[in-house]
């Protein structure tokens, strides 16, 4: 009877040292494998807002409501980065004409899948900086997101914690003002941009929740800046609920994968094996 209780022991021992085993695995290695973009991504995004342009027979904005759609879909991966086609259409929604061959774009992006920075050397346009905000993001922290009108990663700073729709988020702003783009291919002068951009973010996940921006182009004219553009561009309503779907699919998801599963494993295991011990120790008791 004591030989079997040493032998049962034994085997609970090394079934706990293999689930503690497999925790650590499973933390270290497995979860950060299916901790990346899908390959099979695809989103799109919606914006309501309006511009405000400059009317060079009036010398006076003239201004209109519009909407936008950014359509992003994965195309295939090369050297561990995704790549993503990207199409934005804008539409002027007073007179629901398409504007997007002075507005629009259209570019690959190449992406790190898991810590969502631009792979620059691979890139169709060689951006630097993050396609979207990194997880875990708190107080005192930075990130620095490409911004296509300044052709260049801006960066995002803490604001506050906050509640937005019952999640808790952070609050991120990029602010920036007169930062050179390059100048008016008519006139040859200097364009500047200024721009403010807040961003609900879900900490855990990384999903932006809410978008909101103003961004002024303004042109130099003898040292004074004209504005010759203003945006004022938001995510649509059906977005930010699309969103925020998203954002607590993948925090139930990051509970059970990144949390749940390696300590259950963990915690299992170092109980299985302090049972063990135990057996082994009343069978030595017995024996002796």
């Amino acid at each position: 009877m004591s030989a079997q209780g040493g032998r049962r022991g034994i085997v609970v021992c090394v079934v706990g040292i293999v689930l503690v085993i497999l925790g650590v695995i499973w933390s270290m290695v497995i979860f950060p494998m299916l901790d990346k973009v899908p390959t099979d991504y695809g989103r799109t995004y919606y914006f309501d807002g309006s511009f405000s342009v400059m009317n060079p027979v009036t010398q006076s904005m003239d201004s209109f409501p519009i909407k936008q759609t950014l359509v992003q879909k994965a195309i295939g991966t090369k050297d561990g980065a995704i790549l993503i086609d990207e199409k934005r259409a804008v539409e002027n929604a007073a007179t629901q004409t398409d504007i997007s061959a002075q507005y629009g774009d259209a570019s690959v992006l190449a992406v790190d899948r898991h810590t969502l920075a631009f792979a620059t050397a691979i890139d169709e346009r060689h951006r630097t900086g993050q396609w979207g905000p990194p997880r875990g993001l708190g107080k005192g922290d930075t990130f620095d997101l490409w911004n296509p009108g300044a052709g260049k990663p801006l960066t995002a700073r803490y604001v506050e914690d906050s509640e937005f729709r019952g999640l808790k988020v952070v609050i991120f702003k990029i602010e920036e003002t007169n930062l050179p783009i390059g100048t008016n291919p008519q006139t040859g002068a200097p364009l500047f941009l200024s721009t403010t951009i807040n961003q609900t973010i879900d900490p855990r996940s990384g999903t932006v929740v809410n978008n909101t921006s103003v961004t002024t182009t303004s042109m130099d004219l003898g040292g004074n800046k004209i504005p010759v553009q203003i945006s004022n561009v938001n995510y649509a309503e059906s977005t930010i609920v699309d969103l925020m779907k998203v954002a607590k699919d993948a925090d139930n998801m990051l509970l059970w994968f990144e949390t749940v599963i390696p300590w259950v494993l963990g915690g299992v295991g170092a109980i299985l094996v302090l049972i063990g011990l135990m057996l082994m120790t009343r069978k030595r008791g017995a024996t002796a």
